[in-house]
């Protein structure tokens, strides 16, 4: 069979032959979750699908998997401080709620003694509005994770007041001996475990599309033999 001179030209394939804008138009539309920022998820993909900058429908394909992994690790970091804070929010409502009852304590008490009683003899009772502790408990709660930056580091002091580290409190909760109900405790542990194998996923992905974009064709000539 003779040898060919002929050339051709080997470009990147069209979008437009095919009535698309985009490669990235064939692949599926993904359902929105409950838990995420609604419209979150769309920006996130057309701002990753402009950096990565897939051209050919291969590459679209690859890129959404590289996409997904990405979300997904931003919903397990989101998921995992959630959780934290699903811990640390209960254990620092409880410091109050029991400060404030000591301090009802020490008040009956101190009251006993000053009518001509003795401490010995004080029944440790007390009147204690336990919806106002809760109350109090809740805001500083809240507050402590507040946005504004001052009223946080307010906030934080008044945690460590109550004798309380605000970084072991953190610790604990990571290690998952935050509270009584360890099995649920090891929620932010589990996050993490996720968070490490996307990871990996993402590097096994990302390694895959770098060789692919590497290997696109790109005009010129091609010599048949």
């Amino acid at each position: 069979m003779p040898k060919k001179n002929a050339t051709e030209k080997q470009v990147l394939p069209d979008p437009q032959r095919f009535n698309l804008t985009s490669f990235a138009e064939f692949l599926p539309r993904r359902d929105p979750i409950v838990g995420e920022d609604p419209g979150s998820f769309e920006g996130f993909r057309e701002g990753m699908l402009y950096s990565l900058n897939p051209t050919t429908p291969y590459e679209c394909v690859i890129a959404e998997n590289l996409i997904q992994i990405e979300w997904e690790l931003v919903q397990h970091r989101r998921m995992r401080e959630a959780c934290l804070l699903h811990l640390l929010k209960p254990a620092i409502a409880n410091a109050v709620f029991e400060q404030q009852r000591e301090l009802a304590l020490d008040e009956a008490c101190a009251a006993h003694v000053e009518s001509g009683g003795t401490e010995n003899d004080w029944q440790a009772e007390c009147d204690f509005d336990e919806d106002e502790a809760e109350e109090l408990g809740s805001s500083l709660a809240e507050r402590s994770t507040a946005r504004d930056l001052t009223e946080r580091a307010k906030a934080y002091d008044e945690v460590s007041e109550l004798g309380l580290n605000p970084v072991e409190l953190m610790s604990e909760a990571y290690r998952g001996t935050l509270g009584n109900d360890y099995s649920s405790n090891k929620a932010p542990e589990n996050h993490d475990a996720k968070v490490r194998e996307l990871e990996r996923r993402r590097r096994e992905v990302k390694r895959d599309y770098d060789q692919l974009q590497q290997s696109r064709p790109h005009e010129g000539t091609l010599i048949e033999g």
